[in-house]
């Protein structure tokens, strides 16, 4: 079985288990890395999201460097089995909590904007991107929705990505690394609207 390593923050250097499916395509140490350079002390004390957590290394990653909770989505057994045993062993049970369930269904009830500004990880299966394209743009639409402004959405995604895909309500940012391509999206402020006010009456002077 291969193996992980966390690479900043408390845990630095700390082993964790690879996957126990074979298909499962945990991300690389390398984009891993990537990732939090580019998001820098965004995660430090903040509830983050795993989505398609495989392993668990994103949200263990995140753990590690700071991050206040993270919430693990994983439907397959093997691989939620493997996330609470990388949790016990990096001894976060305390700021961790692995659900075993379809991430799908899930999104459509994803409301956290009383949470403040959250950082959501996933790296849907890439078949997913082919097969199930209207439910993995719903899910990515109502992720954007149920954010407040500061949030971030990071997505990994094979490089031929359809960027149609990517909600309109996040700015994105968009690295590739070798076959794969990170997308990583803010959420933009919201948008005040302009009140016209009539026009006020001079002043009487008695």
């Amino acid at each position: 079985m291969k193996t992980l390593r966390i690479i900043a923050g408390q845990r630095r250097g700390h082993k964790i288990e690879g996957p126990d499916v074979p298909t499962t395509r945990p991300t690389s140490d390398m984009v891993r890395e990537s990732i939090f350079n580019i998001l820098g002390e965004v995660v430090e004390d903040r509830v983050v999201f795993d989505l398609f957590a495989g392993t668990g290394a994103l949200g263990l990653e995140a753990l590690s460097r700071g991050a206040r909770r993270a919430i693990f989505l994983e439907k397959d057994r093997g691989n939620l089995a493997v996330i609470r045993r990388n949790v016990a062993h990096l001894r976060y049970e305390d700021r961790a909590h692995a659900i075993g369930v379809d991430v799908y269904r899930w999104g459509k009830g994803f409301d956290v904007r009383d949470q403040g500004p959250v950082v959501v990880f996933l790296d849907p299966p890439y078949r997913d991107y082919e097969r199930m394209g209207p439910r993995l743009a719903g899910l990515l639409a109502g992720l954007a929705e149920g954010i407040t402004s500061g949030s971030f959405v990071v997505l990994e995604a094979p490089e031929r990505l359809d960027r149609s895909l990517l909600p309109e309500q996040l700015d994105w940012d968009l690295r590739r690394y070798g076959g794969t391509l990170v997308a990583i999206g803010e959420r933009k402020p919201e948008r005040l609207e302009k009140v016209e006010c009539p026009d006020a009456e001079p002043d009487e002077v008695p």
